[in-house]
């Protein structure tokens, strides 16, 4: 792991302005080790994000398509379950 900090800094050296991504791309490691790295290596003091994947919230784009359907013919479900009891318990109207 050493040598893939090594190789940032010797990038970042290299060109300041590069992108973390560029750099975590042509190293083959992860852009947050590309972070961290340039946060020590300029002497960043700020606490770095934490990650998404250990948050415990599940992200909007990765609710299950199913959901919306799944709401969608339960409202349907109960409308027509509620309009039925309506007409079955309605008395007949007087002549």
């Amino acid at each position: 792991m050493s040598t893939d900090r090594e190789a940032i800094e010797s990038l970042l050296r290299e060109d300041e302005a590069r992108s973390f991504r560029s750099i975590s791309r042509e190293l083959g490691v992860s852009d947050w080790l590309v972070r961290k790295t340039a946060r020590e290596f300029y002497g960043d003091p700020r606490p770095m994000k934490q990650r998404r994947s250990q948050s415990d919230e599940t992200p909007v784009e990765e609710a299950s398509p199913l959901t919306g359907w799944l709401v969608f013919v339960s409202v349907v479900g109960f409308l027509a379950l509620a309009i039925w009891a309506g007409a079955r318990w309605t008395p007949p109207p007087d002549p």
